[in-house]
């Protein structure tokens, strides 16, 4: 006579993949209860496996959150690239332009993984797999902004661009996502007023026409608050950002 099975009340997990499973339901734990909340247990018990598999995978609660973030970096940077594929921006402001309104869309469509990206509280920041998909994310606008340096399109400090191209970006989502924008401003609709947020940004430190460079031995004037040197402090590199702030 065969023997029944006991049943758990436990269903098999039989996914392929523990691991992007068990960050799905991060994702669903963050939208419900909010970060507090997120624990290895809970995880667990939402994805319907024993209270220790997430350890084969993660730690604790901060590799859990590390690879939550570091995910949603990854989503950002391949959004962003769609972006300046689909759109076919050829010029350093008009890839700025377009990387802009794609990091707020990424925000207003994934605000769990955005609230657990910044600001990052709990998180492991000197993870590799984080530390290597956000640099995805930032050396994509560092590449831009030093492009429009290099090619006569930056009218500020590099440094001073970048900087401000990721606080405008992001401090518009924060506020969308807060709701305090639409109340203030009575507009429902991010897109337009996210591209025109965008475009003025852009047009405040970039030309739309890369400025002609004067040719050595016309007499333009060297050294310090001239021409020149107002040109090279424009065209100094900016510092690499990392997602560690």
């Amino acid at each position: 006579m065969s023997r029944l099975r006991k049943s758990t009340g436990r269903r098999a997990y039989h996914h392929g993949d523990l691991r992007a499973a068990l960050l799905a339901q991060v994702g669903g734990l963050v939208r419900e209860e909010g970060v507090a909340e997120v624990s290895l247990r809970e995880v667990a018990r939402r994805a319907r496996v024993s209270h220790g598999a997430p350890a084969h995978h993660f730690k604790n609660k901060a590799g859990l959150l590390t690879a939550f973030a570091a995910e949603g970096y990854d989503r950002l940077a391949d959004l962003i690239e769609q972006a300046l594929t689909w759109s076919k921006a050829d010029t350093p402001p008009d890839r700025v332009e377009v990387m802009g309104r794609a990091y707020i869309r990424f925000a207003i469509d994934n605000p769990e993984h955005f609230i657990v990206m910044y600001p990052g509280e709990g998180l492991n920041r000197a993870d590799p797999e984080y530390i290597r998909a956000g640099d995805r994310v930032f050396s994509a606008l560092i590449d831009a902004i030093a492009d429009g340096a290099r090619q006569g399109y930056l009218t500020a400090n590099a440094g001073v661009a970048a900087a401000g191209a990721w606080s405008i970006a992001h401090g518009f989502s924060s506020l969308w996502l807060s709701r305090r924008l639409q109340e203030r401003t009575g507009v429902a609709d991010v897109e337009p007023m996210a591209s025109l947020i965008c475009r003025a940004f852009v047009d405040g430190v970039m030309r739309r026409v890369p400025e002609e460079r004067p040719q050595v031995g016309e007499g333009v004037a060297t050294g310090t608050g001239t021409e020149e040197g107002r040109r090279d402090e424009a065209e100094a590199p900016p510092r690499r950002m990392k997602p560690r702030a």
